[in-house]
């Protein structure tokens, strides 16, 4: 039986709401894009697992810029236009050394892949599709044979549909509970009510059989989460409602 306790990695508040969130899990860094609420004008940040900024509002071209992803310790941001979700411009930064960067007006992003990226000549309608090899910032042609799909290791908790363990049961729980397998423990992840009808978010260590810790990990909570946390390795990442703050737990 492991002897890893539930602790505290990080808590985060950035200056602006956020608005996407993405992982390098191999590099342990996090991409997340926050917005001016006043002008809707995109930053960019980065951080490491352990809540370390790597770079810090990062202010986009325009407006019409979005985060991408985030491989081989690259910012990846796309742009998008009013009337659709694609449009040409593609963006890629150094999140150590942002000095280092390029930008492609005349390409439209297409897939995030291992290494790279699937993007199109704004000029083609579909059909040709190139390789854009992140670590090089070159441009290539496309081998089918030598790509791979991305694969983010980010995991959900699914809901548990079994009957409630008896640890469970004196805990106040409001509506589904949430679990994940994490080596040879349970993790458990569930809303409580409290008294000034707000909610707050309970995880619980467990074996099959017998409780091994509980924590409140966030409280105060207007509403529900969509997504009550993502898990990458032994590692919990949950958002709150004031949508500026980011929280994270060793599991």
């Amino acid at each position: 039986m492991t002897n890893q306790e539930i602790s505290k990695a990080f808590n985060l508040i950035f200056t602006y709401p956020i608005w996407r969130v993405e992982i390098d899990a191999k590099n342990k860094l996090i991409a997340i894009e926050t917005r001016n609420p006043e002008d809707t004008f995109p930053y960019f940040n980065v951080i490491t697992f352990e809540g370390t900024y790597v770079l810090q509002d990062f202010k986009a071209i325009t407006r019409e810029w979005v985060l991408g992803g985030i491989q081989c310790k690259k910012l990846i941001l796309k742009k998008i236009s009013n009337n659709s979700p694609i449009d040409a411009g593609i963006q890629i930064i150094d999140c150590f050394n942002p000095q280092y960067q390029e930008t492609w007006f005349n390409y439209v992003f297409i897939n995030l892949v291992d290494q790279g990226l699937i993007i199109r000549p704004k000029t083609v309608v579909q059909g040709l599709e190139l390789f854009l090899n992140i670590q090089s910032m070159s441009i290539e042609s496309k081998n089918l044979i030598t790509i791979k799909p991305y694969s983010s290791q980010l995991v959900y908790p699914i809901i548990y549909n079994g009957e409630i363990p008896l640890f469970l049961k004196d805990f106040p729980i409001d509506g589904d509970i949430w679990i994940n397998s994490v080596n040879d423990y349970f993790i458990w992840a569930f809303y409580e009510k409290q008294k000034n009808n707000r909610y707050q978010i309970r995880l619980v260590q467990s074996t099959r059989e017998m409780l091994i810790e509980s924590i409140l990990a966030v409280s105060g909570l207007e509403l529900k989460l969509f997504n009550i946390y993502f898990l990458i390795h032994r590692q919990i990442f949950l958002l709150t409602d004031n949508k500026r703050e980011f929280v994270s737990y060793l599991v």
